[in-house]
């Protein structure tokens, strides 16, 4: 099989925009602890909100997010993937996932994801079916990721705390272009 040179385009459009978005949700945490903190409440009904009764609450729409994207990158790393994504109960436990998972995810040599991006491996919910790692992080990996990530920030929202899109797009590395 001959590979395709993509001079590490493949991690640049995987890991590094979830390791950003890791980042940017880092953030967004803070100010929902603040808010927490400004109105004195107790976070636990914060954790538990969702955004209808059928979906996920906000602390399992976080561990989704620590999960999916150390499911992926485990297929390009060799080291042993940390347990994220399970049993975290508060913000204390969902920031000390996010330290492991963008760990994890630094440990990912964009080379190995070039090399592998034809490798077929096994969808998460069900390892009957398989899909190439490139398919598989376009049409399932970053879509899913993106859509936990943007339901805590929803729920987040909904529930008061100030966040806008800047909070959610995180800073931009721009290039001035005058």
């Amino acid at each position: 099989m001959i590979q395709i040179n993509r001079d590490g385009a493949f991690h640049r459009l995987t890991i590094i925009p979830m390791m950003a978005a890791l980042d940017n949700l880092g953030g967004i945490l803070d100010k929902a602890e603040a808010h927490v903190t400004a109105a004195k409440t107790d976070p636990v009904p914060l954790l538990e909100a969702r955004l209808h009764p059928d979906m996920f609450s906000l602390i399992q729409q976080l561990q989704y997010a620590l999960f999916i994207p150390v499911e992926f990158a485990r297929h390009f790393h060799d080291g042993e993937p940390p347990k994220v994504g399970y049993e975290e109960a508060n913000l204390a436990d969902v920031r000390a996932g996010m330290k492991l998972a963008q760990a994890y995810l630094g440990g990912v040599a964009p080379e190995r994801m070039d090399a592998q991006a034809d490798l077929i491996v096994p969808v998460f919910f069900d390892a009957r079916q398989g899909l190439t790692t490139e398919d598989y992080a376009s049409r399932i990996i970053m879509p899913d990721f993106y859509f936990h990530v943007t339901v805590a920030y929803a729920i987040l929202r909904h529930a008061g705390v100030p966040l806008g899109k800047r909070d959610f797009l995180g800073k931009l590395r721009t290039t001035r272009l005058t």
